[in-house]
């Protein structure tokens, strides 16, 4: 199996289950907000974010690390290293997610303090702190597997698994207890149940076993090549979260909880980037490793021409319907569709000049990944300062939209320089032709779809968008590699099997 139809078997795995996860999350967050409102929405949204914020101090950048150091060894001969390797890692993100736990409950008082909060919001952060040591210890086995270059076992855990306890354990808690168990349980039953599941779903690829992991020693090369990546990590979760996080101090929960359904719907694109990058990060790296760089940059080209591709009709239909998309939140959230078209143009930035991050990274340019990172976290902190103030959740989104952008076009600057590679092609011209006719398309059945009900409206103007942009893409025919790609697709979807 070539290179291409591989990416597009693993793609699809993840594809597949991030939109299945997504559907689950976004359900999720449409049930809550309805259930619970805005102020409550507004304080799990907060109290989530500076948890995945000690998440990412507790990693310190061991995921992307140890999938690099593993996915650069060979599976068959050398099991004994992988297996040093992963227990080190683990070894070290438990120690790590402890300590950083054991921080956010102490400094919870001050936090609560920092953004207006009340005893829910304390309440919640505690609890939350107990979860991140699970959580972590999940993602590393997760990223582990993910080296192996298989994605299966990731995917059932955080796109399958964990979304699913997520959705149940909140309408069980909401109909048997409270709207505030609703809140604070499905977080921590969820961390604890992928976490035992994922572990044991390691060990069938190495032997491993919590004393072996107590008795490993620090990884330094594992540790000195994922700190740089810690700080990119804690830096692009700032970014995503920043938001969140300044309208919290900047203004109230209420705010907060208004600007999330938002959010999460623009982050819809992000599924689609990860499901790509999830195989690609991976398949960089041992290209890197074997000095294959023709063949990195035929990947590179490739991915970002995908990534277009499948980003443009998402793109379309949640900036020409913004106030119907957010309508399935409830109406009191329609106020942020201004918000919604702009986190999603910034969603689609980061998307198509996404794979230009992991190249870098793959590559050992860490530093400047990390430098890059530093640079547009800066900014967005300096425009929401400006902006919120003046704006409040526009100028926050406005905030993203720059940061995105500015950081996308620097990642692509930079891969030009250092390799020579460049994703621009004439192939590119035929989403974006397929693409022109469609808006034009949509905007003039739009006046008569509007007032119909929330699903329909949205149901017609997906068929419709989906149906017509792939008949002017195969119009423009396909190139080459979409060929393989679709193959490798059609081969995953009729078979779910293909050798390699």
């Amino acid at each position: 199996m070539n290179i291409v139809s591989k990416i597009a078997k693993e793609s699809s795995i993840t594809f597949v289950g991030m939109v299945y996860g997504n559907i689950n999350r976004y359900v999720y967050t449409a049930i809550l907000a309805r259930w619970v409102g805005i102020e409550f929405l507004g304080i799990y949204s907060l109290a989530n974010a500076i948890m995945i914020i000690f998440e990412m101090i507790s990693k310190m950048g061991l995921e992307t690390g140890v999938m690099r150091f593993v996915s650069r060894l060979n599976i068959e001969t050398q099991k004994k290293e992988i297996q040093l390797v992963i227990q080190s890692a683990l070894k070290m993100s438990m120690i790590f997610s402890i300590i950083s736990s054991i921080l956010l409950i102490l400094f919870s008082s001050l936090l609560v303090q920092v953004f207006n909060g009340g005893y829910l919001f304390k309440i919640t952060l505690i609890v939350f702190a107990c979860t991140i040591p699970f959580n972590v210890t999940t993602l590393i086995s997760a990223f582990s597997t993910q080296g192996f270059k298989l994605l299966k076992y990731k995917v059932i855990i955080t796109q399958l698994l964990n979304p699913s306890v997520l959705l149940i354990t909140m309408l069980l808690a909401f109909n048997l207890m409270s709207k505030e168990m609703a809140i604070i349980l499905p977080i921590p039953l969820t961390g604890i149940v992928g976490c035992f599941i994922m572990f044991f779903m390691l060990k069938k690829l190495v032997v491993m076993n919590i004393q072996s992991i107590i008795k490993s020693k620090f990884n330094n090369d594992l540790l000195k090549y994922s700190i740089p990546l810690m700080l990119v990590s804690i830096l692009q979760v700032l970014m995503h979260w920043m938001d969140i996080l300044m309208l919290g101090y900047f203004t109230d929960t209420t705010t907060v909880g208004l600007y999330h359904p938002a959010a999460r719907t623009a982050g819809l694109l992000q599924a689609l980037l990860l499901s790509f990058l999830s195989i690609y990060a991976p398949t960089i790296s041992e290209l890197d490793s074997k000095k294959k760089y023709i063949e990195m940059e035929r990947i590179y080209k490739l991915v970002t021409r995908l990534l277009l591709t499948f980003s443009i009709p998402i793109s379309i239909i949640l900036i020409l319907f913004p106030t119907k998309v957010l309508l399935i939140f409830g109406p009191e959230y329609m106020a942020g569709s201004t918000v919604l078209i702009l986190l999603t143009f910034g969603a689609f930035f980061q998307t198509i000049f996404g794979p230009a991050g992991p190249l870098l990274s793959m590559s050992g340019y860490t530093n400047i990944v990390f430098i890059n990172s530093l640079i547009a976290f800066v900014l967005n902190f300096i425009l929401n300062i400006i902006l919120i103030p003046r704006f409040g959740l526009v100028g926050a989104a406005l905030s993203t939209l720059i940061s995105m952008l500015l950081l996308g076009i620097a990642r692509t600057i930079e891969v030009k320089i250092i390799f020579n590679f460049s994703f621009l092609s004439i192939s590119l011209l035929k989403p974006i032709i397929s693409a022109i006719f469609l808006i034009i398309l949509i905007l003039f059945i739009r006046p008569f779809i509007l007032s119909y009900h929330t699903l329909i409206t949205l149901s017609i103007s997906l068929f419709l968008t989906l149906f017509v942009y792939s008949v002017f893409l195969f119009l423009l025919k396909l190139e080459p590699e979409d060929k393989d790609f679709l193959r490798g697709l059609t081969a995953f979807i009729m078979t779910n099997k293909i050798d390699d």
